[in-house]
C-alpha cells in the first residue's frame, strides 16, 4: 500500500496551485427551510427586514457537498464517496477519510442567490501514521455569488491511505 500512497503523492503534488471553478445553482427557500430543520436550526426561516428574502444557515452553502439527487450508487467511489473534487485527482485504490474544515463568513446568503464555487488543491503532504502512510490533502473552496462576491471561504483537508 506505501508505493500506491507515494506514487498517489507525486502525482497529486503536480496539481498544487490548480484547481477549476463550477456553478452550483440557486439557493431557494425550500432548500434554506430544508438544511436549517436537518440542523437544527428551525424550518421557519423568517425573511430579513432589509430585502424580504430568507437567509440560509452560515453552513448551508459549504455543507451540502451535491445540489442534485446525487449520482447511483454504481457511480460513487469503493469508500462510498461521490465529491466531486476528488474526481480529478490520482487517488485510484485508496480510501478518503474527512479531516476537517476551517471556515470564513463572508457575508449573510439569501434566497435566489447563484452560487459558485472555486476550488483549488493547496497542498499535498505525505505522512507517517502508527498504522503506515497516508496523504494529507488540503484544499481551498471559494463559495461566491453570480457577482463575484466571496460568500464563504472553506479550507478542507481530507487524508487518503
Amino acid at each position: 500500500m506505501s508505493d500506491l500512497v507515494r506514487e498517489a503523492a507525486t502525482r497529486c503534488r503536480a496539481l498544487v496551485g490548480s484547481g477549476g471553478s463550477r456553478p452550483l445553482g440557486v439557493l431557494d427557500r425550500l432548500a434554506i427551510e430544508r438544511f436549517a430543520s436537518a440542523v437544527g436550526a428551525g424550518a421557519d426561516r423568517r425573511p430579513t427586514s432589509a430585502t424580504g428574502r430568507v437567509s440560509a444557515h452560515p453552513l448551508h452553502v459549504p455543507a451540502v457537498v451535491g445540489w442534485t439527487g446525487g449520482p447511483p450508487t454504481e457511480g460513487l467511489r469503493d469508500d462510498g464517496s461521490a465529491a466531486a473534487v476528488v474526481d480529478e485527482l490520482p487517488l485510484t485504490g485508496l480510501r478518503l477519510m474527512g479531516a476537517g474544515q476551517d471556515l470564513e463568513f463572508h457575508r449573510t446568503i439569501e434566497e435566489g442567490t447563484a452560487v459558485t464555487v472555486e476550488t483549488t488543491v493547496e497542498s499535498v503532504e505525505l505522512k507517517n501514521s502508527s498504522t503506515g502512510e497516508m496523504l494529507l490533502l488540503t484544499f481551498r473552496h471559494l463559495f461566491s455569488d453570480d457577482q463575484g462576491q466571496p460568500l464563504v471561504t472553506c479550507r478542507e483537508s481530507l487524508i487518503a491511505r
